[in-house]
């Protein structure tokens, strides 16, 4: 009876550190050397990380091998369960748009003149789900390839923490100097590169081209923003 309440302590508390962090499974699973499985089968409780896995999640958690084992409870608990500010929430807005195009790096008046956003708590936590706000960054779309998905203009929230391939998804990412949003989908050794827009061509990474592949982050959520100039 104490090993299976172990067990689901342990799932409990590697599924908070997920949430604090950001994490997907998969990122978990990467940085500890181990397979997306393992990870699954802890936060299920069917087995449970001893030894040398739980000395690497202490490491990397920065929380002590007894919290995950359920016998304690961290300085500071996890964000995902602490009060947020009532206030505000606040998201840096990055100096550069993403094409959502034939590809381009550009730095915007809007871009120079917007440095943060401030939103309702609640209304930012139905644009970012359950993630930590700290890891979102805000970037801005440039051209019409992922139309209808995301509209020239709209406002992207990016989860910074994510900067490798976590599954086929829409995507931040700089390639041979410009920069796309785009969604990307693994295909044998190679990434395939698509636009929602029937418009426009997908085209492929190739597996020796991929060190030239910088994941930037990978796109959230997307909201309509338009500016009216007068002048």
């Amino acid at each position: 009876m104490k090993l299976w309440r172990d067990s689901v302590a342990t799932a409990n508390m590697i599924q908070e550190l997920l949430k604090e962090k950001g994490w997907s499974k998969a990122e978990l699973a990467r940085q500890l050397g181990v397979s997306t499985q393992t990870v699954v089968y802890w936060t299920k409780g069917t087995t449970v990380p001893r030894g040398k896995r739980l000395a690497q999640l202490s490491e990397i958690s920065g929380y002590s091998q007894s919290w995950f084992l359920g016998e304690g409870q961290p300085a500071s608990f996890p964000s995902s369960v602490q009060k947020e500010d009532t206030d505000s929430v606040k998201f840096k807005v990055l100096d550069i748009e993403f094409s959502c195009g034939d590809g381009a790096s550009v730095r915007g008046d809007f871009i120079d003149v917007v440095r943060s956003i401030e939103l309702d708590p609640e209304y930012a936590r139905q644009v970012v789900g359950n993630r930590p706000f700290k890891n979102i960054e805000i970037g801005n779309a440039r051209g019409d390839s992922m139309s209808p998905t995301i509209a020239p203009g709209d406002l992207l929230f990016l989860d910074k923490t994510i900067t490798y391939f976590d599954g086929d998804g829409i995507y931040a990412f700089c390639f041979e100097g410009e920069c796309y949003v785009k969604r990307l989908q693994k295909i044998g050794s190679k990434i395939v590169v698509l636009s929602d827009n029937t418009n426009y061509q997908s085209w492929s990474i190739e597996k020796d081209a991929l060190d030239m592949l910088y994941i930037q982050s990978k796109v959230i959520s997307s909201v309509p923003f338009n500016i009216n100039r007068f002048g």
